[in-house]
C-alpha cells in the first residue's frame, strides 16, 4: 500500500511538473513594461520559468560549451530553451521508472525494488542527452543550407563588383538582393558592423564564429583583399562559390546513396520472408515424411 502511494504521488508530481513546464503563466504587466527599458536582475529572474531556475540552481549553464551555443544560434534558440526542455526531458525520463514500477505493481507483478531506480537512473541523462542531440542534428541542417546560401550569395557579390560596386556595397547590396534565415543573418551581421565601426569582412568573421559556419571566416579572408586586386578577388570568390555548390551537391548525392542503402534492407527482409512462407510447408512435410 505504502509502495503504491509513493509511486503514484512520484507519477503525479511528474506529471504536474510537465503540465507546469508546457503551459507557463503569462509574464506580469510590470515585466512587460520593463522590457521596453533597461531590465533589471530581479525583473529578468522573475521572468524565468520553475525549470529553468531550477535548471541554474543545479549548474546547468555550466554545461553549454561554445558549440553548443554555436548551434543555439543557427537554430534560433536561446540558453533557456534549451535548458528547460533537457530538465523537462530528463524529468520525464526520472519519471519513466515509477510509472512503470506502478504499471507492473497494478497488475499484480512484483518487481524488485531496485529494478525502477536503475530505469530512472539511465533513462533520466538519456532522454536529456537527446535533447541536445537534436539540436546537433537540426544545427548541423542549418549549416548545410546557410553553406549552398552563401554560394548564392557569393555569386552576386561577383555580379555586383563586376558590375562597378566597391566591396562593401557589392556584399550590401547581395545580402539585400536574397530571402531566407541565411541572408537575414548576413544582412543583420553587415548592419551591425556598419553601426559599430567595422569593416563588413571583420562583421562576417565574427558571425561565422557565433554560427559555427566555416565557410564564413575564409570568406572574410577573401575579402580583405579586394582594395589590393579587385578582379583576382572576383575570381577568387567565383571559385569558392562553385566549389560551395560542388560539395553540397557531393553531400546531397552522398545523403541520397546512403538512404537508398537503407531503404533496399527492408525489401530484402520482405523477399526472404516471402521465401521462408513458400518454403516452410515444404520442409515440414519433408520433415514429417522422413
Amino acid at each position: 500500500m505504502i509502495l503504491a502511494l509513493v509511486l503514484g504521488l512520484s507519477a503525479g508530481l511528474c506529471a504536474a511538473g510537465a503540465f507546469y513546464a508546457l503551459a507557463p503563466s503569462p509574464p506580469p504587466l510590470r515585466s512587460a513594461l520593463l522590457d521596453l527599458h533597461r531590465r533589471s536582475r530581479r525583473a529578468a529572474l522573475a521572468d524565468r520559468g520553475p525549470l529553468l531556475r531550477l535548471a541554474e540552481s543545479l549548474g546547468a549553464r555550466r554545461l553549454v560549451r561554445p558549440g553548443i551555443r554555436a548551434d543555439l544560434a543557427i537554430t534560433d534558440r536561446d540558453e533557456s530553451w534549451l535548458l528547460s526542455s533537457a530538465l523537462l526531458s530528463g524529468l520525464c525520463g526520472l519519471g519513466l521508472g515509477p510509472a512503470l514500477a506502478l504499471v507492473f505493481f497494478s497488475a499484480g507483478v512484483a518487481l524488485p525494488w531496485g529494478l525502477p531506480v536503475v530505469v530512472s537512473i539511465v533513462a533520466g541523462p538519456i532522454a536529456a542527452g537527446a535533447q541536445v542531440l537534436s539540436l546537433r542534428a537540426e544545427a548541423s541542417k542549418r549549416r548545410q543550407d546557410f553553406a549552398f546560401a552563401l554560394s548564392a550569395y557569393l555569386d552576386l557579390v561577383v555580379v555586383s563588383m563586376a558590375a562597378g560596386r566597391g566591396t562593401e556595397g557589392a556584399l550590401a547590396v547581395a545580402a539585400s538582393s536574397g530571402s531566407g534565415s541565411a541572408f537575414e543573418a548576413l544582412r543583420t551581421a553587415l548592419d551591425g558592423g556598419r553601426l559599430r565601426g567595422i569593416a563588413p569582412w571583420d562583421a562576417l568573421d565574427e558571425l561565422g564564429e557565433s554560427l559555427g559556419v566555416q565557410e564564413l571566416s575564409g570568406l572574410a579572408a577573401s575579402i580583405r583583399l579586394a582594395g589590393a586586386s579587385g578582379a583576382k578577388v572576383r575570381a577568387s570568390l567565383a571559385a569558392r562559390a562553385k566549389a560551395l555548390r560542388e560539395r553540397g551537391l557531393a553531400e546531397s548525392r552522398a545523403a541520397a546513396e546512403s538512404e537508398t542503402e537503407r531503404m533496399s534492407v527492408p525489401v530484402v527482409l520482405l523477399v526472404l520472408g516471402f521465401i521462408v512462407l513458400i518454403g516452410y510447408p515444404a520442409v515440414v512435410q519433408i520433415t514429417t515424411q522422413l
